[in-house]
């Protein structure tokens, strides 16, 4: 399954942060894409391309590499869950549905964390909002404050419409 092949991903990719786009990828089957901001145009990736458990995910200028790439994994309906393709660790709201509570990646483990769902199906322009709990939370992966910082780290916060939470994916 994609979940199995997460550790083989980890291990292999190792801690090298400054993986060229042209290295092959991970060691399981799937179409990974960017997740770029409609409001700024930056990308969401492990903070500096960490193949880290518990790094946070953070935006950078879109650069094409593999830390910003990302494998949707349906559950149901629009609920998805997100596998970076570096690392093999999943997109994760550590904390409870509240603003402020921070976006890691980490061990893919089918948790109600690591499930999103998505305001339109998938390739899409959306929002991504929480499914802490397994159900619909009302708060969506956001850019603190809209703000185009290398390397800010993003939140959840409550769902509100802007371009700060609006998503290519």
């Amino acid at each position: 399954t994609v979940m199995a092949g997460a550790g083989v991903v980890a291990t292999a990719a190792g801690a090298d942060a400054q993986v060229p786009p042209a290295k092959p990828g991970p060691a399981f089957a799937g179409v990974f894409n960017p997740i770029q901001n409609v409001g700024n145009g930056m990308c969401l990736q492990p903070e500096e391309g960490s193949a880290a458990d518990g790094a946070l995910v953070v935006q950078a200028p879109c650069n094409g590499g593999i830390a910003q790439g990302w494998q949707q994994v349906r559950f149901n309906g629009n609920n998805y869950g997100f596998i970076n393709q570096l690392s093999g660790f999943c997109v994760d709201a550590f904390g409870p549905a509240a603003n402020g509570t921070p976006i890691i990646q980490g061990e893919c483990k089918r948790i109600s964390n690591e499930e999103w769902k998505a305001s339109a199906p998938l390739p899409n322009v959306v929002t991504l909002m929480s499914r802490i709990g397994f159900r619909d939370t009302g708060f969506c992966i956001d850019v603190p404050g809209a703000q185009a910082t290398n390397g800010l780290a993003m939140q959840i916060y409550r769902c509100n419409g802007t371009l700060a939470q609006r998503w290519v994916v």
